[in-house]
């Protein structure tokens, strides 16, 4: 399925830079599968944050690229089918925690969609999983909710996978995903505040079993801080103009949506 201006996707723009903050928690549910974590431990090593960089721009090609969006499908299915244990439940899985985290951060960080649209939004991401092969992505939100629970309840463990993340989360050495477009001069000022940011939403926001799981310690001072981190997100969002909020894709798509419905 390729996407339109016709889909609420493309409505929404979906991607903010904000939102980039709640992905994190993505990679850490996907990377506590030990088979994932196996794949993915060398590039973690050499480059902790390359593979969410890339699952970004992946994501934005195969949601808002239009005639690329199959392209890019097809890539990805191609690199990905020499790496030993891929397979569909393994591509399920990632599709089904990166909507689920996407989710969280628009509910986070931006006003509360009705349910029938965030249902409708969920449709559209499910259907574009057919392809990447994947044909047995859960029916519904509630449905998405009992098999991400089951998943963490059978399979999800503290892998290498999740300690290597979380030592990246302290960005002791590079830019976080999105500080390419930071001036390096400001990066002394912004990483140590990055260094907290990124593992309270990646942490904070985690199904409560899995933190249980990970052995990830979260108290009600940590919950509070996190509130505090989405307050002035929130805040300093609605002074920061469109066009510098959303990547640069994504806000096409928007434009684009808004005009077809004029």
């Amino acid at each position: 399925m390729t996407l339109g201006p016709e889909s609420v996707t493309w409505r929404l723009g979906w991607y903010t830079r904000f939102e980039l903050v709640v992905l994190g928690r993505a990679v850490l549910m996907q990377v506590a599968h030990p088979v994932i974590a196996a794949a993915v431990s060398d590039g973690y090593r050499a480059d902790p944050f390359a593979r969410l960089s890339r699952t970004i721009t992946s994501s934005q090609l195969r949601l808002f690229g239009g005639e690329q969006a199959a392209r890019e499908a097809g890539r990805l299915v191609r690199a990905h089918a020499t790496i030993p244990g891929v397979d569909e439940e393994l591509f399920r899985w990632v599709h089904a925690t990166s909507f689920e985290s996407l989710l969280t951060a628009y509910r986070l960080l931006r006003p509360r969609l009705p349910v029938i649209h965030e249902e409708r939004l969920y449709r559209e991401w499910r259907d574009t999983g057919r392809s990447l092969g994947i044909r047995t992505m859960p029916g519904d939100l509630a449905a998405l909710r009992d098999y991400v629970d089951d998943v963490v309840a059978t399979q999800l463990m503290p892998t290498d996978g999740v300690r290597n993340l979380l030592e990246a989360f302290e960005l002791r050495g590079g830019k976080a995903p999105g500080g390419e477009h930071l001036p390096s001069v400001l990066w002394p000022f912004v990483r140590p505040v990055a260094a907290r940011v990124l593992p309270d939403f990646a942490v904070g926001t985690l199904p409560p079993a899995l933190r249980v799981k990970l052995g990830l310690e979260w108290t009600d001072r940590d919950e509070r801080r996190l509130r505090r981190w989405v307050r002035l997100i929130r805040a300093v969002s609605a002074f920061v103009p469109a066009s510098l909020l959303h990547y640069p894709m994504p806000y096409r798509a928007m434009l684009s949506a808004r005009s077809s419905r004029v």
